[in-house]
């Protein structure tokens, strides 16, 4: 892992994320190369080169390409990269109709997706053929047995496991033994030795008590010997990109490097949001209108347009989020209550713009409101933050920054409505609000198109 503006990367994407923009920049003139009767005007190269990576690099990201998250086999991928060289056809057809200067001939611009293809499997078929090789993994093992430890046991999906290879686990006097017995190490008089021998490349800290029967010279030795020691809860927030809470401590909220909501990040993050906001409402309005009349005539023109709800914000102070009216006007009836998978509460329109995640646009309003940030923690309703703060550990943490349209939460996790869910959801949030940057909202956003284009977690 790469850590980039505080926030965690695999190698592998990283690699890709500056060799392939590289090959898309040259795309464009290999393919006048192998186009001699290509006539363009060589001035308007450099341009047109600049635009076509930018376009394929944004449209990748789009699409997933450059997310941890996607766990597609290599036919997911296959379809990602077709999909990505029609979107990239249909777009810079639309560019060189509106910017003549970025026109190349046809049988170049032919030529240069062809070269965009036949990168993006090549590059792909090399990362599945290294990403789970042996070779490029980090041989660990972890220090102690007991409870802290097993949660690594959890780690089971492909893309958590991935980068390095757990050796074993390695028992404390006095630590209630909560992992396989197979899985232990007897290192009691050669530590060091199989460290060496084993070729260990990091010590994973994961004891209960920490005050008792700390190896501390033992792993001192080890770390001036160039082996990574961290601990569990870092070990987690790199791997998943979460903050486990089984494995926190008030200590790691208060001497790490994060969490910090300076007056230069809050002014930097208020322009971003509102200059986020009005692109995207100069862009979206014709589809607001649309959807606007569609739920006026599903009504009969008898119901309201919009849905104002209240929720919890900023230092818990309470706000109405405006939303497309997706529901039936009587869908509360009964009191406040949790989206179910198949919600009959759902109107024809309302099931639609919730899909495609139309019904959020008029949160744009909040946004430029100040009520609302463009991306951070979702806002949650004030019958529930009371419930899930009761039963949740450091849940009213995520009421120290502003609450977002979108999230790290909502493009990691499927859309939940349970305890559980809230839970796994606060571990993202959590992991936000430690790294944020501009960068990371950045991401976030661009990310967010492959959840809608996919319709992951809509409800």
């Amino acid at each position: 892992m790469v850590r980039i503006f505080k926030h965690y990367i695999p190698f592998s994407l990283v690699f890709l994320g500056v060799l392939e923009p590289v090959i898309f920049f040259l795309a464009v003139p290999i393919a006048r190369y192998i186009n001699p009767h290509d006539s363009n005007s060589i001035d308007n190269l450099f341009y047109t080169e600049t635009v076509f990576t930018l376009v394929v690099v944004l449209t990748m990201a789009a699409s997933g390409l450059y997310s941890r998250q996607v766990r597609d086999n290599f036919k997911g991928v296959l379809f990602r990269i077709i999909l990505v060289s029609f979107i990239v056809f249909f777009l810079m057809s639309f560019l060189f109709y509106l910017q003549p200067a970025l026109f190349t001939a046809r049988t170049t611009f032919v030529y240069a997706l062809l070269i965009l293809s036949g990168t993006l499997l090549v590059t792909r078929t090399i990362l599945y053929l290294m990403v789970d090789n042996e070779y490029f993994k980090k041989r660990a093992i972890v220090f102690g047995a007991g409870k802290k430890a097993s949660h690594m046991n959890e780690l089971r999906r492909k893309s958590d496991r991935r980068n390095f290879k757990l050796l074993g686990f390695v028992p404390i006097e006095g630590e209630d033994i909560m992992v396989e017995k197979e899985q232990l190490l007897d290192l009691k008089n050669n530590m060091i030795d199989y460290v060496k021998n084993h070729q260990v490349d990091e010590i994973i800290v994961a004891i209960d008590d920490r005050r008792k029967n700390f190896p501390v010279d033992d792993v001192l030795q080890c770390k001036l010997q160039g082996v990574n020691v961290l601990d569990v809860s870092t070990f987690f927030e790199r791997q998943t990109g979460r903050i486990k809470l089984t494995a926190l401590h008030p200590s790691n909220l208060i001497f790490s490097d994060g969490f910090i909501q300076s007056p230069l990040n809050q002014y930097t993050k208020r322009v971003f949001d509102i200059f986020a906001s009005l692109a995207l409402l100069s862009v979206t309005w014709p589809i607001m209108l649309i959807t606007a009349l569609a739920i006026m005539l599903e009504s009969k023109f008898h119901g309201t347009i919009f849905y104002r709800q209240t929720r919890v914000g900023l230092y818990n102070k309470n706000f109405d989020v405006i939303k497309f009216r997706s529901m039936s006007m009587d869908a509360e009836k009964n009191g406040a209550q949790w989206a179910q998978k198949v919600d009959p509460r759902v109107t024809k329109v309302g099931d639609i713009i919730r899909k495609y995640r139309i019904d959020e646009l008029p949160q744009l309003f909040n946004v430029l409101n100040g009520d609302m940030s463009f991306v951070g923690p979702r806002p949650e309703r004030p019958e529930f933050v009371g419930q899930l703060s009761e039963k949740i550990r450091y849940y009213e943490i995520r009421h120290f920054v502003k609450p977002g349209i979108t999230g790290w939460a909502q493009i990691c996790y499927p859309y939940g409505a349970t305890e559980q869910d809230s839970r796994n959801k606060l571990e993202y949030d959590l992991y936000y609000m430690k790294n944020y940057s501009t960068f990371l909202d950045l991401m976030i956003l661009i990310q967010t198109i492959q959840v809608v284009l996919w319709r992951q977690g809509s409800r």
